[in-house]
Order: C-alpha cells, then sequence, then structure tokens
C-alpha cells in the first residue's frame, strides 16, 4: 500500500509542478504591421467586475491594476493612449474555471486480507488565465492576443508587481518592433 500512497504523492507533485510552470500562448495577424498604429485606447467594459462568485480573484484592485500594466506596456511599445481618435483599443479578460478533483486512499489489511478503508476526498481547484488582447478600433477584429496561467489570490503588496511581471510576458510577444519610453523614466523626481 505504501507504493500507491507513495505513487499518488508523486503524481500529485507532478500536476503541481506542471502548474506552475504555465507558458504564455500567443497569436496574431501576420499580414498586419505593428508599426503603423500610433494611438490607443483601453477597453472599458474590461474594468467591470464578471465573476461575482470569485471576489478574492477577480475584484476592482485585480481589474485596476492589470489596467495600469496594460496601458503602461502598450506606452512601452510606442503607442499613445488617445481618447478621440485611437486605431487600437486594448484590453483584458480573466478567465475562471473549477475544476473538482477525486482523491481515493485506500488502506488494505494485512492481517485479514480485505479492503480495510477506502475514503474519497473531493477538491475544488480554481485555474485562472489572465488573456490580453489588442484590436483595430475601427474594424473590431482582434489583431494580437497572448494568454498565460495564473494566481491572481495574492496579498495586495504583492498582487501588483505579479500581474505587472505577467503583463510584461504577454506583451513580450507582442510584434511592434519599434519601442518607447517607459513612461516611469519620464517622470521627474
Amino acid at each position: 500500500m505504501r507504493v500507491y500512497t507513495m505513487i499518488s504523492g508523486f503524481l500529485l507533485l507532478l500536476l503541481f509542478n506542471c502548474a506552475a510552470t504555465s507558458e504564455v500562448v500567443y497569436d496574431y495577424n501576420l499580414e498586419v504591421d505593428f508599426n503603423q498604429y500610433d494611438t490607443y485606447v483601453l477597453c472599458i467594459e474590461d474594468f467591470t467586475v464578471e465573476h461575482l462568485n470569485y471576489p478574492q480573484l477577480d475584484n476592482d484592485l485585480v481589474r485596476q491594476t492589470i489596467g495600469d500594466a496594460v496601458a503602461l506596456e502598450m506606452e512601452n511599445k510606442a503607442h499613445k493612449t488617445n481618447v478621440l481618435n485611437p486605431q487600437l483599443q486594448a484590453g483584458f479578460r480573466i478567465i475562471i474555471s473549477e475544476e473538482t478533483v477525486a482523491f481515493e486512499n485506500c488502506e488494505h489489511s494485512k492481517h485479514l486480507e480485505y479492503w480495510e478503508s477506502c475514503t474519497i476526498h473531493e477538491e475544488t481547484y480554481e485555474e485562472e488565465t489572465l488573456i490580453v488582447y489588442v484590436a483595430d478600433f475601427e474594424t473590431n477584429k482582434v489583431l494580437w492576443h497572448a494568454s498565460v496561467l495564473c494566481e491572481l489570490n495574492k496579498p495586495e503588496k504583492k498582487l501588483k508587481p505579479y500581474i505587472n511581471g505577467l503583463v510584461k510576458d504577454l506583451f513580450d510577444t507582442y510584434p511592434k518592433t519599434q519601442v518607447g519610453r517607459n513612461p516611469d523614466e519620464q517622470k521627474e523626481l
């Protein structure tokens, strides 16, 4: 029975290790020259909390932090915000899915050779995915999007650097070759 327990433990550890090493998945329109775009606007609807059943994962603070990170990366890619005449619309989505997994722990009695106990434990896991996209403002066609598995249930101090890092990783796949100055460098101290 110890072998069964060891194998179960190993598989569980492997599952957690696989989840921790998620990769960025992205796609973009190969026929579009992203260097032709100069202006953008953030999608205001993306700041509205959608998943009311998961307030620890989807709330105003999380959405505002993601929006700020998207704006920063758009400016790092030499796009200027322009509400009156935007060429692009940038936005994000938070996808939350639930999966319930059943664990069985069956103990075999050595003395009478029968199954002594077989308890089933169910655990529900939430999996969050952050999707960032850029669309042509006039045609409403998505030109680029990227996604990554994430963990948004973090303390407020750790949330901003975590989200900034995720959004930066996503924008590393953005196909614009011209880059702008980091907006933080323009601030005078």
